[in-house]
């Protein structure tokens, strides 16, 4: 039987991934030619994560663990990525991404109650820092990114499989869209 919790949650999903069906005005880019993350969907012209990015991690299926940062620190050193952290408070810690090549990316990490609490929390801090805001959630983590470009966000995603580990939702103006094709929660 579906708990009133686990209805919302999917609720949420589903809405939030019907956002997904258009692309969101001039933040989301459409693919460019041989995107290596993003494909067009034809005929609508809907954009997902191509499956290829994903093929290789095993941690794309539903988690309903409890979670703490060091979920995603392992994730990313698995995937080749250096990080350092700093806690905040007890429920929040902030995580510094880097790679041989780029600048250090930091990522705030919520750590909540369940998965239906780290939806809304990344959810509103989205739209609370309007568009160019990204981020994912995984089970009970909300982790809300640096605002920037919509591109650098799929290309940040993409690179750290992210969008593979955690919900990957990038913020317009006043919605938020999940990008599918990578992790989904239900």
């Amino acid at each position: 039987m579906m708990t009133p919790a686990r209805l919302a949650t999917l609720t949420f999903a589903v809405v939030a991934l019907g956002c997904a069906q258009r692309l969101p005005g001039p933040y989301l880019v459409p693919p460019v030619d041989n995107d290596p993350y993003l494909q067009r969907m034809e005929p609508e012209g809907n954009v997902r994560l191509r499956p290829e990015v994903c093929r290789s991690v095993p941690e794309n299926a539903p988690d309903e663990r409890k979670l703490d940062e060091s979920s995603l620190v392992a994730f990313l050193e698995r995937q080749g990525f250096k990080t350092s952290t700093e806690r905040a408070r007890a429920d929040l810690v902030y995580v510094d991404v880097r790679s041989a090549e780029d600048e250090p990316v930091r990522l705030r990490v919520a750590i909540l109650d369940d998965a239906e609490a780290a939806g809304q929390n990344l959810h509103r801090a989205l739209l609370e820092h309007g568009p160019g805001a990204w981020g994912f959630h995984r089970s009970n983590l909300a982790v809300l990114a640096t605002v920037g470009a919509a591109r650098q966000a799929v290309i940040f995603a993409g690179r750290t499989k992210l969008a593979c580990w955690g919900v990957f939702t990038i913020a317009d103006k006043s919605e938020s869209f999940v990008i599918p094709g990578g992790y989904m929660e239900f």
